[in-house]
């Protein structure tokens, strides 16, 4: 805590919560999913429910569920006491637990975390958390989704410059281009789903994996408490095996890299001597501060730092991997940072691409510009298998290649030196030969390949769903915790 002028100010570091830079790298809504206080509520949450399954059973007293249940509220607990016994006892989750027993009465206090252990609390509240970030990121996925499956529709029959290698290398259509954005984004669509699918477990399992201290009807319990929260009992323990946490870190990566090639692919057909594409832009955008000119394609480039933030982070979630016997925290307490960073960088990246898709501006006469421009050498392998139908297809690649070449070093187009040999000339007319150097006739099936990919998309990506915004039980309405400094 410090002062700015008459102004009590909280310390903050963390990018993401800088009002000034945070929401270039996350949204307020994913924020919210992972607020300390909201995950304090999940904690609460989960021993609430382990009471109600266990009143259900008849292991525990149906009062003391009852009593649980109306006391594990976050507004309810004195947290400066769950502050000061953090720091003095050195533990994530017994002062928690304490100041909870503290506004029961003493018989029910007793039944509070009745046969489980700390881990099994917070591996389960790290699950629930990711079950409610997740409905956001596959909302935003499947909304980006939507807007690439618009573009192709709208451009798949628009002749482009298709490159390689930074290079003019063949005709193609723009429409083709988004459709491969669009197939790799519902593989990775498909990729989180069914990861999902694994990392939805609960972790119910006592000390070392016994589910000795839940006694006989405890694998019935499991069944009974992750049915109550929504997930599905898992066959084992899984304190020490972070498998699932590692597949998504590297799930999310792959997705991240590939939304990352996106927007770095409208970044350079952005440049000044391309000029094909460029993200959304309004009056008042500064690109520099000494040259008043600048355009900068500032969202695709937080979009590029976003996937290499992620994909970092991935790295942290196989160092998860290698744990010691039946529990070893080192891999949870990476987690704790490197999944809730993941997860806000990844909302900010899919926020700043769904501006970027929705405000994409397409230059269509620069397109045609270039494409005329480069269409003498972009047509070669049409213009070589027109030679090969007469002189064979090895002797065609021979001459284009070096027509081509010579080309390039005295600023002529390569018919115009094929044309200058006698036996070419006899054998083409030159109109047949010009012909053959029309981009728009070789874009090939551009168009029906595009079409595939929007076939499958419209299939499996469903029109999205409204999310609504979590928000931390704890906060005031215009988003100030009424408790700080906590």
């Amino acid at each position: 805590m410090y002062f700015h002028g008459k102004m009590r100010c909280q310390p903050i570091c963390h990018i993401v919560d800088s009002p000034f830079y945070g929401a270039s790298y996350t949204t307020s809504e994913a924020r919210m999913v992972f607020c300390h206080l909201y995950r304090f509520q999940r904690w609460l949450r989960v021993e609430a429910v382990l009471a109600k399954s266990q009143a259900e059973l008849g292991i525990i007293p149906n009062e003391a569920a009852r009593a649980i249940s109306e006391k594990a509220d976050i507004r309810s607990i004195d947290l400066s006491r769950v502050k000061r016994g953090i720091n003095y006892t050195g533990h994530s989750l017994v002062p928690l637990l304490d100041a909870l027993r503290e506004i029961l009465d003493e018989d029910m206090g007793n039944y509070v975390h009745h046969g489980a252990t700390t881990q099994d609390i917070q591996d389960t509240g790290l699950v629930l958390e990711l079950k409610d970030y997740l409905e956001i990121a596959l909302r935003d996925i499947e909304l980006i989704a939507h807007n690439l499956i618009d573009l192709t529709e709208r451009y798949k029959g628009l002749p482009i410059t298709g490159r390689t290698h930074c290079q003019q290398a063949l005709p193609m259509t723009l429409g083709l281009k988004i459709a491969g954005w669009l197939d790799e984004l519902s593989r990775g669509h498909e990729r989180l789903l069914a990861c999902r699918d694994r990392v939805l477990v609960s972790q119910l399992f006592g000390g070392v994996g016994t589910m000795d201290a839940l006694g006989k009807k405890a694998l019935r319990l499991l069944e009974v408490f992750s049915n109550h929260l929504g997930l599905k009992p898992p066959l084992c323990s899984w304190h020490a095996a972070r498998d699932r946490i590692a597949d998504l870190l590297c799930t999310m990566g792959i997705v991240a890299g590939g939304l990352g090639r996106i927007a770095n692919e409208i970044r350079t057909l952005s440049r000044s001597e391309v000029g094909e594409m460029e993200e959304p832009f309004h009056m008042g955008k500064v690109g520099s501060s000494t040259m008043p000119h600048k355009v900068n394609p500032e969202m695709c480039e937080q979009v590029v730092v976003l996937s290499r933030l992620i994909k970092a982070n991935a790295g942290l979630g196989l160092e998860g991997l290698i744990n010691e016997h039946e529990r070893d925290y080192r891999a949870v307490r990476l987690e704790w940072v490197s999944v809730t960073d993941t997860c806000l960088f990844f909302s900010g990246m899919l926020s700043l691409m769904k501006r970027i898709l929705q405000g994409i501006v397409i230059h269509k006469k620069r397109i045609e510009a270039n494409l005329a421009e480069a269409a003498s050498f972009i047509s070669s392998e049409a213009l070589m298998f027109l030679l090969a139908e007469k002189i064979g297809l090895s002797r065609a690649h021979r001459l284009v290649y070096e027509a081509s070449m010579s080309a390039r070093a005295h600023g002529k187009r390569p018919i115009d030196i094929l044309l200058e040999k006698k036996d070419m000339s006899r054998l083409f007319a030159k109109d047949t030969l010009e012909m053959a150097l029309n981009p728009g006739i070789h874009t090939g099936l551009s168009r029906d390949i595009a079409d595939r990919v929007l076939k499958m998309a419209r299939e499996t990506i469903p029109v999205p769903e409204k999310v609504w915004e979590r928000r931390c039980p704890i906060l005031e309405d215009n988003g100030t915790c009424p408790m700080t400094p906590y």
